[in-house]
């Protein structure tokens, strides 16, 4: 092989590594970039450092997307998000994540949806559902970890309806989520 060919080989090999490298490593990191909120009105209170943001509401850092009616934000002494509440009246909010390169996003809906970054969970309340690739988990309530993947499925009560969890097996050698 020649000497600029071999190099070029060289580049292209190690620009490659850099980019996946790179995915791999910036999911974790999208809870300390920057939040975007869009929204029809938006209510401030500086003393308490929270915000009201009303209709049509898409909040976006990274990967992660909430879409409601009405999201109520809430910001530590520091100015870091503490809490996200969307709520979706007569319907249900959405939420959307990938929380690693190598699985499928997740997505989740509910008619309240609690976001804790600090403790990286999400918590659906109120017919939630969430999917990962082929695999759904239905309930009342479903506490999602965004790091550990882990979850939690409850009902309301013990004359509700049961939980219902749909775990679909890896294919053609494939690991499954």
């Amino acid at each position: 092989m020649t000497q600029p060919a071999f190099f070029f080989k060289q580049l292209a090999s190690a620009l490659l590594l850099l980019v996946f490298s790179s995915q791999v490593f910036s999911l974790p990191k999208d809870r300390e970039l920057p939040l975007s909120v869009a929204a029809q009105q938006m209510q401030w209170n500086n003393q308490q450092q929270r915000a009201i943001y009303q209709g049509q509401v898409e909040l976006h850092q990274g990967e992660l997307l909430l879409k409601s009616a009405q999201l109520e934000i809430q910001r530590n002494a520091a100015g870091e998000l503490e809490q996200a509440i969307a709520t979706q009246p007569q319907g249900q909010a959405y939420l959307r994540d990938l929380p690693d390169t190598a699985k499928p996003e997740i997505e989740a809906w509910g008619e309240s949806i609690d976001y804790l970054p600090a403790k990286n969970l999400v918590i659906l309340t109120g017919k939630a559902r969430l999917t990962q690739g082929n695999d759904s988990f239905t309930g009342h309530k479903l506490t999602y970890n965004l790091v550990t993947q882990d979850i939690q499925a409850e009902q309301k009560s013990s004359s509700d309806a049961r939980i219902e969890i749909i775990l679909t097996p890896a294919t053609s050698g494939k690991k499954n989520d």
